[in-house]
């Protein structure tokens, strides 16, 4: 009697190119889902398959998590090269996928970012302020000097 769960090569496959055509998908995704199924034994075959067949495409895929992240969740460059790296993505791809992120549109993400949490924040003192927006900014993965000096540009306009 065969088991109820167990899923073959082919269903594997069917179920996969449905699950790639419905968002864009890496490696470590499907390899997730395989695992997840109890489909070990074929997973070279199955991921060779999806990319000959271009429904697995890794630099299509870093640059579209690239944009996405920084455009619609605000994250930095380095928020968004950890969690690729997390999923196996080669540093190549991840820095050229960060090139295509303009310098002006990073620079006003920030910008925005930092009157948004100024706004929020009611504190007297300038220096807490400013730490608190600082450390807000770490956390969505901005650099450090360059978060320092976006903020210190700000602080000294506003005491103007």
């Amino acid at each position: 009697m065969q088991n109820s769960n167990y899923i073959t090569t082919e269903i594997a496959i069917t179920k996969l190119e449905k699950y790639c055509s419905l968002s864009e998908k890496c490696k470590f995704d499907i390899i997730k889902k395989l695992n997840n199924w109890k489909v070990y034994k074929d997973q070279n075959q199955i991921i060779n398959h999806l990319i000959e067949n271009n429904y697995i495409n890794e630099a299509r895929y870093t640059s579209l998590y690239c944009t996405g992240k920084f455009n619609i969740k605000n994250w930095g460059k380095i928020k968004i090269t950890h969690h690729l790296k997390i999923k196996g993505i080669s540093n190549k791809l991840i820095s050229s996928s960060l090139d295509s992120i303009s310098e002006k549109a990073y620079i006003n993400s920030i910008n925005k970012l930092i009157l948004k949490k100024s706004k929020l924040i009611n504190e007297k003192n300038i220096y807490k302020k400013n730490t608190k927006i600082a450390r807000y900014l770490y956390q969505k993965g901005y650099e450090t000097g360059l978060v320092w000096e976006l903020i210190n540009i700000k602080s000294k306009k506003n005491n103007d």
